[in-house]
């Protein structure tokens, strides 16, 4: 039956979302700002115009800050009018909320904005100045270059400044800047930090000629630099010719670099630049690289490389997905390692792993210890985007625990797999559980 006219509604969803709307109508400042940081994580733009109604109202410059931060975060448009007011009025403003709204439309990538530069950068306040570099970075063109590029070569120019302008470069893609940046991450004599965002900037970029340059720095005795140069390669190692290869086989060894950050990054640039000469590198960092961070980051590129049919055709330990699937019934290997290749194989591989993942599944479902078991739910609950494993779904739907089942749904809900809809329907109409019965009955609504 209906709730009554007026009575609050009985629904979870929708009692929770009643609850943050009225938090941000009537809650006090770290109540909105408790909120904030939750939907920052989920990414949950639905109050977006309840917190642009609160932003106008409020008095609270570091409450409106928060909200601007958040809607920086989502890159929502729709609060332009209001941060351009902000800037436009700033002597009258709180100097920390009016840095918030160049940021704000620096993530928005405000045209409007740039009118305010001129006057800024005349104003020189050392509060707002790194904020308007980067507008001019994420909006500007080339009458912002070059006044980037001045900054960039002045001598006058102060460490922080020039770091916003590197980074501010890469945004433009400025290919005049490439040369210069090159040097830069070069010259064991410069900052760290200054060398670092050289790298970065040099990826965006994406100057064929910033290559060689990448590659001294991916072997520099700092290793903080090597690990930038490391992952701005992954930007080249597609490129064809001399570059290309150079990318590539700088990525290669970098995955015997003694840094584990460098190791990191050299998994992570294999991936992106689709390294194929990486793939036994990374077969041996996922089994015996001293830092689980590694074998993690190795078998997630591994994977990556199997869907992007690098390394397949080949039987054995050559196919990426098949080294995966082995680690998953390796009861030797770590449980963490085991589970993050179960999802992997869940996400990437359906089609040719369903078969391994559902006998391993069922096979640890009737341990007597289901801790594993639940991780493995768990992954399933967590794999979004992967319509190819509704099997898995279904065999978690039909659990004895209500907390096995409840990943099955999350599953459902997530892909809106139409064949288990009559599996959710059951669940809505007879589980024993009500709060499956609400579960389901929410996950319906997805469809």
């Amino acid at each position: 039956m209906a709730p009554a006219a007026g009575a609050p509604s009985t629904d979870p969803a929708a009692q929770l979302e009643a609850k943050r709307r009225d938090t941000i109508r009537y809650g006090i400042d770290s109540e909105i700002s408790d909120l904030v940081r939750v939907l920052t994580t989920e990414k949950d733009g639905r109050y977006d115009d309840d917190l642009l109604g609160l932003f106008g109202s409020s008095r609270s410059p570091k409450l409106r800050s928060t909200v601007l931060e958040f809607f920086a975060s989502l890159e929502w448009n729709g609060a332009e009018k209001a941060a351009l007011g902000i800037v436009d009025d700033r002597d009258n403003q709180d100097v920390d909320l009016v840095g918030s709204a160049l940021l704000y439309l620096a993530a928005i990538r405000s045209k409007d904005a740039l009118r305010f530069s001129d006057a800024l950068i005349k104003e020189n306040n050392k509060k707002l100045l790194p904020a308007v570099v980067r507008l001019m970075g994420r909006s500007g063109g080339e009458p912002e270059e070059a006044l980037l590029l001045g900054w960039f070569d002045g001598d006058s120019t102060s460490p922080a400044l020039k770091e916003e302008a590197i980074k501010a470069l890469g945004e433009i893609g400025s290919a005049k800047a490439a040369e210069r940046l090159g040097k830069l991450v070069q010259d064991s004599t410069a900052g760290k930090a200054a060398r670092m965002f050289a790298c970065d900037a040099l990826a965006k970029i994406k100057d064929g000629s910033s290559v060689d340059s990448l590659v001294k720095a991916s072997n520099d005795q700092d290793p903080n630099v090597r690990t930038s140069a490391i992952q701005a390669l992954g930007a080249f190692a597609e490129g064809a010719g001399a570059p290309g290869e150079a990318a590539r086989s700088a990525i290669a060894e970098a995955l015997r670099d003694s840094f584990p950050n460098a190791r990191l990054a050299a998994c992570k640039a294999a991936a992106s630049g689709k390294v194929a000469q990486a793939l036994p590198f990374l077969r041996y960092k996922a089994r015996s690289d001293p830092e689980l961070a590694v074998r993690s980051e190795a078998c997630r590129s591994l994977a990556i490389l199997g869907a992007a049919s690098i390394g397949l055709g080949s039987a054995g330990d050559d196919d990426p997905f098949a080294f995966l699937r082995g680690i998953v019934d390796d009861r030797e290997a770590e449980g963490a390692l085991r589970v993050l290749c179960f999802g992997l194989l869940a996400r990437y591989d359906p089609a040719g792993s369903l078969p391994v993942l559902e006998a391993r599944l069922a096979a640890e479902a009737s341990e007597k210890d289901r801790t594993f078991y639940t991780a493995l739910a768990r992954e399933v609950a967590n794999a979004d985007k992967a319509p190819g494993i509704g099997a898995l779904a279904r065999a978690l739907l039909a659990d004895k625990e209500y907390l096995i089942r409840i990943a099955g749904i999350e599953w459902i809900r997530k892909n809106k797999a139409p064949d288990l809809r009559p599996d959710l329907e059951a669940l809505a109409r007879s589980d024993p559980s009500d709060m499956i019965k609400r579960r389901a009955a929410e996950a319906l609504k997805a469809f």
